[in-house]
């Protein structure tokens, strides 16, 4: 499996976070500081999320849209057969 930029991303956000969080137990960073910058990295990590989510979801509706047609074609090659041999 390929790794792509957006799984990448993903990752280093996840870690910024959780080295934020284990900084501000330390107590290195401002309140403020922390909060906006674990705000940002959890915003970035849930958009890169959705944006996943999404692409999967249009991969689905393709291939739910391809599997219909082929129904369709094999429903009419079916109704062409029973035509010929008479049947209804």
């Amino acid at each position: 499996m390929r790794l792509k930029i957006e799984d990448i991303m993903f990752w280093i956000l996840i870690a910024l976070i959780v080295g934020i969080a284990i900084w501000k137990l330390i107590g290195s960073p401002t309140d403020t500081a922390s909060l906006i910058s674990l705000a940002l990295f959890v915003a970035g990590s849930e958009v890169i999320i959705w944006k996943s989510i999404f692409r999967i979801d249009k991969n689905t509706a393709v291939g739910f849209a391809k599997i219909k047609g082929e129904l369709n074609n094999i429903n009419y090659k079916l109704n062409e057969i029973n035509d010929k041999l008479g049947k209804k």
